[in-house]
């Protein structure tokens, strides 16, 4: 289960960002609705495998093509791991 709240320009990811939730946020719509300068708060994620990785930096994609300016804080160890296996880890901006 993953559960995506909305404070301001910061959204909270709680849950799983995984091959089974990241369905249910595809096309992600919220996104477009963000201001140009907007936080994804990954601290409450409690897994993320390969799909869930290709989800955030395809989000990463389409903030650019919406001149949305995109952070990433508070990834967890796992995420940050995943990424550096995967040698995308430079991609994803962090603060």
């Amino acid at each position: 289960m993953l559960e995506i709240k909305q404070n301001g320009a910061v959204l909270q990811f709680v849950g799983e960002l995984n091959c089974h939730t990241v369905v249910a946020h595809w096309p992600f719509k919220l996104l477009a609705t963000m201001p140009k300068q907007a936080v994804f708060d990954l601290g409450g994620l409690l897994h993320v495998d390969t799909a869930g990785l290709a989800w955030l930096i395809q989000q990463l994609a389409k903030a650019q093509q919406l001149g949305i300016s995109l952070k990433f804080q508070q990834m967890p160890e796992q995420l940050r791991s995943l990424a550096n296996v995967s040698d995308v880890l430079a991609l994803l901006p962090t603060d």
